[in-house]
């Protein structure tokens, strides 16, 4: 009955380590899809305003659900924000909607000043420094948007 009982437990034990590693081991795969795709989408935004309005998409739609890659979506989507206020001299309606749909995704980060802080004044310092057409190069935006958009960030305009 010992003998039984044991062979039962040994059984059992092996079970659960082959279930365990099969656990593992798609956990580690779907990481290493995410991980990859994440990448894809970061090489949307080395290109024009066709290949950013991608990217964005995909952050709008994969990525920004999911606060684990915050840490390396901010950087880019505040990189972004600041290139086309401040350097573009790309002025079409695509890279005007961008520029909205990144300061959209910015605003939905939780806790965005807090967590980015460096990240969250280089914005802000953008939209001040184009506030009141200080900066010629970047896409033209309206005083009143900048001055909305600095409120929904928690920053203020600077007189």
């Amino acid at each position: 009955m010992d003998k039984d009982i044991l062979t039962a437990a040994l059984g059992a034990a092996g079970w659960i380590v082959a279930v365990i590693t099969l656990v593992m081991g798609y956990r580690e795969r779907k990481s290493a899809r995410e991980e990859e795709r994440l990448s894809k989408t970061l090489d949307y935004f080395d290109g024009g305003s066709q290949r950013r309005s991608i990217g964005i998409s995909l952050i709008e739609g994969v990525w920004l659900k999911n606060p684990r890659y915050h840490s390396v979506l901010v950087p880019l989507v505040a990189n972004q924000i600041v290139y086309l206020l401040l350097s573009t001299e790309s002025r079409d309606a695509h890279n005007e909607r961008n520029l909205v749909r990144l300061v959209m995704i910015l605003k939905a980060i939780p806790n965005l000043k807090q967590n980015y802080f460096d990240k969250w004044a280089d914005v802000c310092d953008a939209i001040n420094r184009k506030h009141g057409a200080g900066e010629p190069k970047g896409i033209p935006i309206s005083e009143p948007t900048l001055k909305r958009w600095a409120e929904a960030l928690g920053g203020e305009i600077q007189a």
